[in-house]
């Protein structure tokens, strides 16, 4: 942020002051319904696909953010460049409140961060964008890990 001073806008008291209240006062005015429901995935999924007749996707065994073509471009550039993705955190997320173990959750991950590109192409294609142009222009940025 220093090297770009316009970082320091006025909106970043707004977030700042945001993100304390968020993370270190008391909250009494409202409930969380996580604070009082554990969240099991297995149980979702099945009541989803059971009751609900939830649709999964042909490209991904996730049934997690399967519909937003967004998701799979910007899973995509975080893996190349910073080398983990949205489903990394979601993962050990789950391993730290007890529900998978870290093995589990690799296995899941390295199936979970397979590219989707037939999900980017059809979001792609749908804003009128190049497929080939756009993943070479991704594929071309600088690396900020090394495998």
């Amino acid at each position: 942020m220093l090297k770009s001073p316009k970082y320091f806008n006025s909106s970043l008291w707004d977030t700042l002051s945001g993100e304390y209240y968020r993370s270190f006062t008391e909250k009494n005015d409202y409930y969380h319904i996580f604070d009082y429901w554990h969240w099991d995935e297995k149980v979702s999924d099945e009541i989803l696909m059971n009751q609900y007749g939830w649709e999964t996707a042909i490209d991904t065994s996730t049934t997690w953010r399967i519909g937003d073509g967004t998701a799979a471009i910007y899973n995509y550039i975080y893996y190349l460049v910073a080398g983990f993705t949205e489903h990394d955190t979601f993962r050990s997320n789950q391993v730290r409140e007890g529900q998978l173990t870290r093995e589990d959750a690799l296995n899941l991950v390295k199936e979970e961060n397979r590219p989707r590109y037939e999900n980017i192409r059809w979001y792609l294609d749908a804003l009128g964008m190049d497929f080939s142009s756009v993943v070479k222009i991704i594929n071309s940025i600088p690396r900020l890990y090394i495998v």
